[in-house]
Formats: structure tokens, sequence, C-alpha cells
């Protein structure tokens, strides 16, 4: 037995809307048409499904189970219309984006949580990563765009727009600023550093590279070590008060990133990544 899916739109549509006309107009056909339908699923089915000595539609006792048992199945159907036509219609359903922690402050915060609001139906995925490996993501195709420092150390080619400066610095806890040998404490570390601290320099240091800078400021608020961070993370801090910018080492120096938008080559803005470029540099 076979049931052909549009003999069962048909069935279905003229049920639900009382008629044979209005399930006709519903579907955008010809009455005689949608009622051949309904004939020719009756004659696979081998049995009526409405009764058509009654002068108003009538179904069936195999009629009704036929059309409990459709309805879910139709409905599902439609669902899936509307889903496909959203993707249509839509630049693409789904971004990946790669974000250097060192970058992440309010301003790219805020433009994500307004990127779900204007796009409520694109998946977002987001990938905090340093920027070499973001680089490197970048390059596998494994996210379209990516916001960080796109002047590292690599022999990788990029589109790259800049959007706004970042300055980090080197902090302490003022606690132990004075009574330390300085000259020997711990650094504290964002993992991809060396794209941006000379490494050799401070070579005589005890280091820890860690890849999260929440973790990093802790570590420096516990009197752990002196870590380079961005002047947003310490802003909002509700113990920054604490910390104090350090610049007594002759070796440790602040230093200004500029954060970029960079993507591959060859390669074209989608509708979402326009806005979310345009917006970056508005906040600036």
């Amino acid at each position: 037995m076979k049931l052909p899916f549009d003999n069962l739109l048909s069935f279905h549509a003229v049920v639900s809307f009382g008629s044979f006309s209005n399930g006709a107009r519903k579907l955008g056909k010809s009455q005689s048409t949608i009622s051949g339908a309904i004939k020719n699923l009756e004659n696979e089915l081998d049995y009526s499904l409405i009764d058509r000595s009654k002068k108003s539609l009538t179904l069936t006792d195999k009629g009704k189970k036929i059309y409990q048992l459709s309805a879910p199945i139709i409905s599902k159907y439609y669902e899936l219309i509307q889903v496909a036509e959203s993707l249509h219609n839509s630049d693409t359903s789904k971004i990946r984006i790669g974000i250097d922690p060192l970058i992440f402050n309010d301003d790219v915060k805020k433009v994500l949580v307004a990127f779900s609001e204007v796009f409520p139906d694109t998946e977002l995925t987001v990938f905090t990563k340093p920027s070499q490996i973001l680089g490197q993501y970048i390059h596998n195709h494994k996210v379209d765009i990516a916001i960080g420092n796109p002047y590292h150390k690599t022999e990788l080619s990029f589109n790259i727009d800049e959007l706004f400066k970042v300055n980090c610095s080197w902090v302490i806890h003022k606690e132990v600023s004075t009574d330390s040998d300085l000259s020997t404490m711990r650094l504290l570390l964002i993992d991809g550093c060396e794209s941006f601290v000379d490494i050799s320099s401070i070579a005589k240091h005890n280091t820890w590279i860690l890849d999260d800078t929440s973790t990093i400021l802790d570590l420096c608020l516990a009197q752990k070590g002196i870590a380079f961070l961005p002047h947003h993370l310490i802003k909002n801090h509700n113990r920054r008060d604490e910390l104090i910018t350090f610049s007594d080492e002759i070796n440790l120096f602040g230093k200004q990133l500029y954060a970029s938008m960079f993507w591959p080559l060859h390669t074209d803005f989608t509708r979402q990544h326009q806005w979310i470029h345009n917006k970056l540099r508005n906040a600036r």
C-alpha cells in the first residue's frame, strides 16, 4: 500500500477547513483536483474516508482515524517548510566567531547581546582563544571571523580591519609592591602572550601561562605574581583598588593592542558579519 503525500495533504486540508472548496483554496488548487486526490487516496486504502451520503462534510469512522493520525505528520511538514524558508531567506543560519580573551571587553559583549536580538534565528558559536590560535582556526575554516590581534607572528595572511585599541599593563597587588624582590617575582601571562611580550627579556622570572584572564586576575589579587592584563578587565573588577600598575622593572612595559576583525582572504562578509563589524567600529 502506498499513500501519496499530496493526496493526504488534500484530505487533511478539506477536513481542517470544513469543505472541498475551502481546502482547495488553502492549497491553491482547483476543487476538482482536490476531490480527485481524495478519491485516489480512498482507492489506495480500499475504503471510504468521507460519507458522501451526507450533505455536510462527514467523515467515516476510518476517515476520522486517518485524519487523527495524519494531523501531526502534516503539522511537522508545515513546520519544516517554515524552517526551510527561514534558512533560505537568511544569509547564513550559523556563524562561528573567535575572540581573543584580551579583546573581550564590555563593548564586544554588548554587541553579542544585541546580535541575539537582531538575528534571533542565527546560531552563534564563540571560541575564546589567543589570537595565534584564532589565526589557525581561520586558516582551517573552523571560524568565519576572528576578533583579536592579527599581527601575531605567523606566515598566514588574512583580511584585516582595525576596530579599536586595547591598553594592557603589568599590575601587582599593592601590598607586595614594596616588600618583595620584584626582579624575580612570578609573572602571570595569558596563553599566546609571546606575540606581544618579549619572553626572552623576562626569562629570569618564573612564569605561569594560563588560558583564562579571570584566573590570572584572581592569582594576582592573591599576591601570587605580577599579571599582564587589559585595562577593561581590571576596571570592572570589584577589587580593582587593591591593584596598581607596575613599571619599576626595566623589562616590564605596558602594551597597546589593536583589536581587529580578521577573516579569510578571498571571502566576503555576510549580512551578520557586516553588522558585527559596523557595531564594533561604532563602539570605539
